[in-house]
């Protein structure tokens, strides 16, 4: 059995989101300042498809966790406010698992990369020995 890790962004204060969260406006009001360290990055803009980006430290980490991970986790909320704001190739190259009690069919991206996302309740899946990346909301972490 592979590790599950808990990968997101949170203020000091405790907060992972800011007010009036929803598709259109991911994080809510501000939400997005807290990940403002990872977009200039040359592995996240590798990721969403964007050229350039910046090589240091905190890239060579980012890049060392997308490597490693096997899998995603997380909560219906997240993924509907992303399937509204992620680029048409969405920036997981893992299978992506939704934790909802709204059953669906799995997504299959329009440039698919090969791994569908998954919305559906009791969906069973397997990264391997690959670790889990659990990010997103809280609920799914606990």
């Amino acid at each position: 059995m592979g590790k599950v890790f808990f990968d997101v962004g949170m203020s000091l204060d405790g907060f992972i989101a800011g007010p009036n969260g929803r598709p259109g406006n991911p994080l809510g009001d501000g939400g997005t300042r807290i990940h403002e360290w990872v977009y200039p990055l040359a592995a996240f803009r590798e990721r969403i498809g964007l050229p350039g980006g910046d090589t240091n430290h905190d890239d060579e980490v980012v890049r060392a966790v997308l490597a490693r991970t096997g899998a995603y986790v997380m909560g219906r909320r997240m993924f509907d406010e992303g399937e509204v704001g992620w680029p048409e190739n969405p920036p997981f190259r893992a299978p992506v698992i939704v934790v909802t009690r709204h059953a669906r069919d799995p997504v299959r991206p329009p440039r698919h990369n090969g791994h569908d996302i998954g919305a559906r309740r009791g969906d069973r899946f397997t990264a391997g020995h690959a670790p889990v990346i659990s990010g997103g909301e809280v609920n799914p972490a606990r």
